[in-house]
């Protein structure tokens, strides 16, 4: 300790608790923490790009907040357009594109508000649960944890003080 004291070692229980906890927590800040990309004249173009397996999709929300001009160009990862469409919309008209990828592999995106402005949200939808593994780990640690408390004792360690 830095006043020159001593601390017990941590016990392995507390150990798989705490990590699978963080596990878990970091699982749900995964999957909740998403928010839309304002999209306007500064800023008319979101790009990203997600690694895909055949039958997942993405899902593109456009929310215009003016009549808008939008282009969704999908690409591959040899660089060859999969999918490019426009729509013109009116204020408030909100819709949804989605698209799914016939092969494996890396796609890249790109939402463009050529004119008008709106937020647009991405959201990739995996067909396999390879997202989820997360959950089954830190439950499996926390199990692990519990476990290894109920086998450890908790003995009460005297001390003698010399002096």
């Amino acid at each position: 300790m830095a006043g020159g004291g001593a601390a017990p070692s941590m016990k392995m229980s507390d150990v798989f608790l705490l990590i699978g906890m963080s596990i878990i927590l970091g699982g749900v800040i995964m999957h909740v923490w998403t928010t839309p990309t304002s999209l306007d004249g500064d800023t008319p173009t979101l790009e990203n790009g997600a690694s895909m397996m055949k039958g997942d999709t993405l899902t593109f929300e456009i929310n215009p907040t003016n009549a808008s001009m939008i282009t969704i160009t999908v690409e591959n990862e040899d660089g060859e357009t999969v999918v490019e469409e426009a729509w013109s919309k009116a204020e408030g008209e909100n819709f949804e594109y989605v698209f799914e990828a016939d092969v494996g592999g890396f796609y890249t995106f790109e939402v463009t508000f050529d004119s008008g402005e709106g937020e647009a949200y991405v959201d990739v939808n995996r067909t396999s649960m390879i997202d989820f593994v997360a959950y089954p780990i830190g439950i499996a640690c926390i199990a692990f944890g519990v476990y290894k408390r109920t086998m450890e004792s908790d003995e009460v360690m005297d001390a003698e003080l010399e002096g």
